[in-house]
């Protein structure tokens, strides 16, 4: 067997191929395991941080300082680290694999020795029974005729449970098992002669004598059984002499190897030594980068969330001693979010950093400022009376809406603020950064550019609103949300035209929810999308069930929130909901209001274009209380209007409201728009809505908001305007 090349060898070519091995075939699976973490320990230290930062922002990698040389030095010492653990861990690895490979020699020459032992003892005990069955097939030759013997046996079984155990010794010898087969059955051949010549004596006594031929012939047969279990035992002598021989050479490989590998670890041992002052080190320096990096904002340099609770803590100790006041200063950037989306993060990151500086200009040398994610700042005030607090949130409006230069761009921004003062506020960190958040939010929601002192009902407003929001998510997804019903009517005839789909909410612990309440709470946590989707499915398939039921078909509304119209696959969701119920795109009408066209004018443009392919009508409801033009209406075709229970509510009590109410329908007749009136609950606002061409109608006067069934009811009750005839539904499987 060829000797393994060590890992630790002089530089030769076999070596150099061995040194190429992947790690995982030069060394054992736990030391190469082992490697693998040191490895990636040695990286993790090593490499300087790469820096990420969170939030709405993007991020910028930190420039590297330092020049070429000491960037080269710092690489070679990295280098020659790794390198002398590697070295090191192969001397290691290779003196484990060469003393277990030592010991498994030495273990199979062993076995190999007692095996042939076992065989020698086989054999010996073989040829000692030949002999003396020979030595009594003689005797019975000469004795027979003298007097009566017992019967010859020849001792076949005997022989073949030796040769048996001897081809066990073999082990997996081939030559020699195969050997001890061919002495089976010459054994098994003398056995017939024997008993032939032994059964002839018996018969005829001396009828065979010494010198005859067939006596003759069995000794040539006994001499040559005798001969092949000779051979058997020379071979398994010159394979025992040849393991030891092998052993002995192993041995003495081994210990060479050992001993090289032995001095080769001593000597990469004082070389990692020699370089660990140096790791050392680095790593202190990069203990101190980590511990800055761990409290200060890697964009800004500014404190982060950590350090501001520390030194809000400290701030709260000093005060609580003092009898001083601290103040929290909750400070969110309006609208940042837009330079972003149309500058880039680039500029984005930049204008945080002038934002930033500017902060830190602005405020006293005992005050503190910190970072605390995205484009919001906290600012902790210590030791500021009434009048300094006031004129620093003044001061603060005031500069931050200055604009800021970044490159070759004039930016434009304005802040809002929260603020909650200890004690009177909280006297924990996290409570009064809490309430000044609470304060943030209702500054922005007031008109943003502007502050607000925290107040106790603030709070409870907070618990309030997650209190709804959390019953909300559960009443979504208990399918506790259900849909109510209002009719439109031809005020003319009497006909039902229509419903109106409305989403209801009603709650074991709060009763009936309104949906003025909770349905911007659905838009602001983003619920909306999902139940948007299933109120637009589940009065698709309430009006299929109608019909189905024998019931004419009327013409659907349903709302669509902002945020749904957004969405790029609002026409594939209305495709969806209208293939499930099988019913036709002709008879839904999609109602969004004045507001939702302005917010995103291109986006809805978009959306009607492709709602409007598939057969679905288009309604502007709520007309009259936004801030849409007359070119907008034209520019996305919508099918129908609908004038605001806030006019018509005015209707016979005031004029220039009336006045309103006559622009708004004349407006739909000179665009040719359909106008159906909210909110009708007297005669006198029907006859003057029908005297002036409004014929459409829907409010408490002819029905509220009903369930299915109740709708139903009406429906067989109530003439279904001629117009909505099946024609439609040619096609459709209701």
């Amino acid at each position: 067997m060829a000797s393994p090349m060590p890992l630790c060898t002089a530089p030769s070519e076999a070596g150099a191929t061995a040194w190429n091995l992947p790690i995982d075939r030069r060394i054992s699976r736990p030391i190469a395991r082992r490697y693998r973490q040191i490895r990636s320990a040695l990286r993790q230290v090593m490499q300087p941080p790469k820096h990420s930062l969170s939030g709405r922002v993007g991020v910028r990698p930190r420039r590297v300082d330092g020049k070429g040389s000491a960037l080269a030095q710092e690489v070679t010492r990295k280098a020659g680290t790794v390198i002398a653990v590697l070295a090191i861990l192969a001397v290691i690895a290779t003196s484990t694999f060469l003393a277990i490979r030592q010991s498994s020699e030495q273990d199979s020459s062993l076995r190999t020795i007692q095996a042939s032992g076992r065989l020698r003892h086989d054999l010996d005990q073989v040829q000692q029974v030949m002999l003396d069955e020979h030595a009594t097939l003689y005797t019975s030759i000469a004795t027979v005729p003298l007097y009566n013997r017992a019967a010859y046996s020849f001792p076949m079984l005997e022989l073949l449970a030796l040769t048996r155990d001897a081809r066990e010794s073999c082990s997996e010898n081939q030559e020699c098992i195969s050997r001890l087969s061919d002495l089976d059955d010459m054994i098994g051949r003398l056995s017939e002669l024997s008993f032939g010549l032994a059964r002839k004596i018996a018969e005829h006594p001396g009828s065979v004598a010494v010198g005859d031929p067939r006596l003759e012939q069995i000794d040539a047969y006994f001499y040559s059984v005798l001969e092949r279990v000779v051979d058997v035992r020379l071979a398994a002598d010159a394979k025992v002499a040849l393991v030891v021989s092998k052993s002995s050479l192993d041995g003495k490989w081994f210990t060479r190897m050992l001993s090289s590998c032995g001095v080769a670890s001593a000597l990469l041992l004082l070389s990692l030594i020699h370089w660990n002052g140096r790791i050392g080190a680095h790593l202190r320096r990069s203990l101190t980068r980590l511990e800055h990096q761990a409290r200060y904002d890697a964009l800004t340099d500014l404190p982060n969330r950590v350090l501001l609770g520390e030194h809000l803590s400290e701030s709260l100790v000093r005060a609580a001693a003092t009898g001083q006041n601290v103040s929290v200063l909750f400070l969110d950037l309006d609208r940042f979010k837009d330079v972003n989306d149309s500058l880039g993060h680039r500029i984005g990151d930049l204008l945080l950093q002038a934002v930033a500086r500017r902060l830190q200009r602005l405020l006293r040398a005992t005050d503190f400022v910190a970072r605390y994610g995205g484009d919001e700042f906290v600012i902790v005030a210590e030791r500021a009376d009434a009048k300094e607090l006031t004129e620093m949130l003044d001061t603060l409006i005031h500069e931050m809406s200055e604009p800021y230069r970044i490159g070759e761009h004039e930016l434009y921004l304005e802040a809002s603020i929260g603020v909650s003062t200890f004690p009177q506020d909280g006297a924990q960190p996290e409570l009064l950064t809490r309430n000044a958040d609470a304060a943030l939010y209702v500054a922005k929601s007031r008109g943003r550019n502007g502050y607000q002192f925290y107040e106790p009902e603030l709070s409870r407003a907070a618990a309030e609103k997650l209190r709804l929001t959390t019953r909300l998510r559960r009443a979504a997804k208990a399918n506790e949300l259900y849909l109510a019903y209002q009719p439109q009517i031809d005020m003319k005839t009497g006909c039902i035209v229509g419903a109106e789909a409305l989403l209801r909410w009603h709650d074991d612990e709060l009763g009936e929810v309104s949906p003025a309440l909770f349905i911007p709470l659905a838009e602001e946590t983003g619920l909306i999308q999902s139940i948007g989707t299933w109120v637009l499915r589940q009065a698709c398939l309430q009006a299929s069930a109608w019909v189905r039921s024998g019931l004419p078909p009327v013409r659907i509304s349903v709302n669509v929130s902002p945020l749904q119209l957004e969405r790029a696959d609002l026409p594939g969701v209305v495709r969806s909901a209208l293939d499930d119920a099988h019913w036709p795109a002709e008879l839904l009408e999609l109602e969004v209001t004045e507001g939702t066209l302005m917010r995103n004018a291109e986006e809805a443009q978009r959306a009607f274009a492709e709602l409007r392919e598939l057969g679905v009508s288009i309604a502007i409801d709520d007309f009259g209380t936004g801030y849409s033009s007359l070119s907008y209406l034209k520019r996305f075709s919508v099918d129908r209007i609908k004038i605001d229970r806030a006019f018509v509510c005015e209707i016979g009590r005031d004029k220039e409201l009336e006045a309103l109410s006559l622009a708004i329908i004349a407006i739909a007749e000179t665009l040719s728009f359909d106008v159906v009136a909210e909110g009708v609950e007297l005669e006198v606002q029907r006859e003057f809505l029908v005297r002036h061409g409004c014929t459409v109608a829907q409010g408490f006067l002819f029905s509220p908001a009903v369930s299915p069934e109740a709708l139903a009811q009406l429906l067989g009750k109530t003439a279904v305007a001629s117009s909505l005839s099946l024609a439609p539904l040619r096609g459709f499987a209701l």
